[in-house]
């Protein structure tokens, strides 16, 4: 049995993968006798560059010569068909993804002859797997199957430094109904994001797919399977935060829900202009000036340890908007916090109750403007707090895309 071998192109192609030619001897015998088949053509009649174990940097492909490939079906062991398409010529099969890095395939294939004869391969090949310690790891967010805010960004964290950015954002497809002009931005080579051009439209549905088992991510590093995540965006949850009138106003698509007093930060500690989203909350959180690079010294005027309940984080350089009844009496009058946004007690509770991943909270009228977290890549304020030139500069492949169809 002959082996696959790698051609010019670098596809995996059997020299004679699949041939099922057979030569008959142009000049016979008498007419009762029955053709002879020279060996060869016996030889050649089989499947091969299977059984054993292919790379997984390339498409599959398989060939036949002298015949026609008339079906061909690829099946990993646990059902999973890998997809593919036969060549113009007849004679090639080539899968249209990268095969998965150590899975095990069934192949079934039928191929005629030129005499018209079908003759059908069935067997086995295993991919080889990505290397130990080569292979690339991430996680994903949004949550699978989760509802958003129309602010959310998709955002990829990669557990290695990708250094062939090109490569892997090609294999990351992103997909809604309806379908939205968007774009990728690197915030380091830990880190990708997406988002739309505007906020995603209210009840769309959006599908993220990586397709990386086999993408060459840097040296020695090596994309080892596929990911997919689906969520929806639910309603149009916005809250606008002034500065001037000490009043938070949330609206629901477009409709007045709640008008809160509220206090920012003090002078000196003057909550960012922009527009932040929502990344976690947590029913109760202990917040000191120490985390939050003011102060560590217990005997600083500005230094504070506190307890604080419905805590909803909108940056990670310690942004959050919190209850806190030791400031209800300057709510509504004065900028008193250490840049947090504060609510009495009742409502920072319904605020938290209805905070998601992705809903919007935009600050106006305060004295500090929020560059220096967009230059550093905050989370909470890298992904709408810049022009969308910039943001699309920022992709691998610098150019705006238009979500797939999903």
């Amino acid at each position: 049995m002959h082996r696959m071998q790698r051609s010019p192109r670098g596809l995996m192609v059997g020299t004679a993968s699949l041939v099922a030619a057979l030569t008959l001897s142009s000049c016979g015998g008498s007419d009762d006798e029955e053709p002879v088949l020279p060996r060869q053509a016996h030889a050649l009649t089989q499947l091969e560059g299977v059984g054993g174990e292919v790379g997984f940097s390339e498409p599959l492909a398989l060939a036949v010569n002298g015949g026609q490939i008339d079906t061909a079906e690829v099946l990993s062991t646990e059902g999973d068909p890998l997809e593919g398409e036969i060549g113009d010529d007849g004679r090639t099969w080539t899968s249209n993804t990268r095969p998965e890095p150590g899975t095990s395939y069934d192949v079934s294939v039928t191929a005629s002859d030129h005499f018209g004869e079908v003759h059908t391969f069935d067997d086995e090949l295993t991919v080889a797997e990505v290397p130990e310690g080569e292979r690339l790891t991430l996680a994903m967010l949004p949550s699978n199957e989760s509802e958003v805010g129309v602010g959310a960004p998709i955002v990829v964290q990669f557990d290695q430094p990708v250094t062939d950015r090109e490569a892997v954002e090609r294999e990351m497809q992103v997909s809604s109904d309806p379908q939205v002009v968007g774009s990728w931005h690197w915030v380091s080579d830990t880190e990708a994001r997406f988002r739309p051009k505007e906020y995603w439209p209210a009840g769309t549905s959006v599908a993220l797919d990586l397709e990386l088992n086999g993408v060459q991510a840097g040296e020695n590093l090596w994309g080892g399977r596929s990911y997919h995540l689906e969520f929806e965006v639910g309603s149009e949850r916005i809250a606008e935060v002034d500065a001037d009138d000490y009043e938070m106003n949330v609206t629901v698509d477009g409709e007045t829900e709640h008008t809160w007093d509220t206090s920012l930060g003090a002078p000196e500690f003057a909550t960012r202009n922009g527009t932040y989203v929502v990344l976690e909350k947590f029913k109760d959180r202990n917040m000191t000036s120490c985390n939050a690079n003011i102060t560590c010294d217990e005997s600083d005027p500005d230094y504070y340890d506190v307890d604080t309940d419905w805590a909803v984080r909108l940056s990670y350089s310690g942004t959050f908007v919190h209850s806190a009844p030791w400031s209800e009496e300057s709510q509504g009058e004065d900028n008193v916090s250490h840049g947090c946004i504060n609510l009495n007690d009742a409502n920072g509770e319904t605020f938290f109750a209805m905070a998601r991943y992705g809903d919007v909270v935009t600050v106006e009228n305060s004295t500090r403007e929020a560059d220096d977290l967009v230059e550093r890549g905050d989370p909470g304020m890298v992904d709408w707090n810049m022009s969308w030139s910039d943001y699309v500069a920022g992709s691998a492949l610098g150019e705006e895309i238009t979500t797939n169809e999903l």
